[in-house]
């Protein structure tokens, strides 16, 4: 079970399918199955965003953080052996990196607040969802799911862990 995050503006699922299909058109990507998330946030990002800052970052220094995000001071830290992982295409990892980018892409000028109330805050309020959100539809776009004849064709045209492309096909294959 995920950990709640932050409780941030609405956005639906719908909402962030068109955030991330507007940017991986801006950038030229929309047909393209294989998202390169490091490219992006290497290369890519320093020109669109100002002072815009990617720390690769040891595990003494993250400790049990694979990657946090500091929407507001434009800056995504990644665990050395995350950024390591993504770079070799792990798609955990690539899984990992993309949720981070889904933070500066989403909250950057969001006022984020924990819920403490016995209810807490609705699921599409909820920054850790959002971001998990943005990083499927980023990696698993439908378009490229259509053209997949299973789980496994998922994971390795989109560069995904097993379990992301399963929770995404069923998903996808639920509303079809």
């Amino acid at each position: 079970m995920r950990k709640p995050g932050y409780r941030v503006p609405p956005l639906s699922k719908v909402r962030i399918r068109e955030f991330t299909a507007l940017f991986r058109r801006h950038l030229g990507l929309d047909h393209r199955s294989d998202f390169p998330i490091i490219e992006v946030l290497e290369f890519a990002l320093p020109q669109l965003i100002d002072g815009y800052v990617l720390e690769v970052c040891s595990r003494e220094e993250m400790g049990a953080n694979h990657g946090l995000t500091y929407p507001n001071k434009a800056l995504i830290k990644l665990r050395e052996d995350v950024y390591d992982g993504a770079v070799d295409g792990k798609g955990r990892d690539r899984f990992t990196a993309s949720h981070e980018f889904g933070h500066l892409m989403l909250h950057g000028n969001v006022s984020m607040a924990r819920s403490n109330g016995p209810n807490g805050h609705k699921i599409y309020e909820d920054s850790e969802w959002q971001a998990d959100r943005f990083a499927a539809e980023l990696l698993m776009p439908v378009e490229a799911l259509q053209a997949c004849g299973s789980v496994d064709d998922v994971a390795g045209t989109c560069g995904v862990s097993y379990q992301a492309a399963e929770i995404r096909w069923n998903e996808i294959k639920k509303k079809a």
